[in-house]
């Protein structure tokens, strides 16, 4: 089940929802959610993907990696890929140590092959592996933009976890690389003004956004989502 803010530290991690007894509802909303990105690229123009939002704690997480094991589910080759290099949380969403990430490609040299890790949801993902002490020069080199371009190659999607727009300007760089993003909004959080503010960031770096997903809707009475907090929806812009 999707963590609610009195959840233990440890229950937040377990954010893989699709597929599990109960979740026929949540599963469904990614379903669309991957149904309408693979339509919307018919084209097969879009291959990497950035998620963002205005503020932290509005799903993202949860999000790109559900999403990863709905794409996955479906046959196809997906890269995750720890964008947040700052506070890093896609490994704890797949139960991975964070070690032998981008870190060691960037300062020991290590290969793509050697920093994948591969899950047993069919989704591989690279995390951060130790601290990065400046992580927007990281994300801005040349070494990382060859990172992805080379997993390009190997992946049919690859998707990147971003940090907040309106907190960390990384986002501007790894939209440099990436294809599209997919913007966050959070139920009875986000407020307009900030939504508004962080969409203008993204168009004015001319960002292409492919369409939003609606976080952390309250379905009471509704039985699937007794103990979920959690829908997504995919809206074309």
């Amino acid at each position: 089940m999707i963590f609610n803010r009195k959840q233990t530290r440890s229950s937040r991690n377990n954010v893989i929802v699709v597929n599990k007894p109960g979740n026929e509802i949540i599963t469904e909303s990614f379903n669309r959610l991957k149904d309408n990105i693979l339509f919307f690229n018919a084209d097969n123009k879009v291959k990497i993907i950035q998620i963002s939002s205005s503020t932290a704690c509005e799903g993202k997480t949860t999000v790109i990696a559900n999403l990863a094991v709905t794409m996955a589910n479906n046959g196809l080759k997906v890269l995750l890929v720890e964008g947040d290099l700052r506070a890093p949380r896609i490994h704890h969403a797949f139960n991975l140590e964070n070690e032998f990430g981008i870190y060691d490609y960037m300062l020991h040299n290590k290969s793509l092959k050697e920093i994948v890790k591969h899950t047993d949801v069919k989704v591989d993902v690279i995390t951060r592996g130790e601290k990065i002490e400046n992580p927007s020069a990281v994300i801005a080199s040349e070494k990382y933009k060859n990172l992805i371009t080379q997993a390009k190659e190997e992946y049919d999607y690859i998707l990147i976890d971003c940090p907040p727009v309106l907190e960390i300007s990384d986002y501007i760089h790894i939209s440099t690389i990436s294809e599209g993003t997919l913007f966050c909004v959070a139920y009875g959080q986000t407020k307009k003004h900030q939504v508004k503010e962080a969409i203008n960031l993204l168009r004015k770096s001319e960002i292409n956004i492919l369409g939003t997903v609606y976080t952390m809707v309250d379905y009471n009475h509704n039985k699937a989502y007794m103990n979920s907090r959690y829908s997504n929806y995919y809206t074309n812009h």
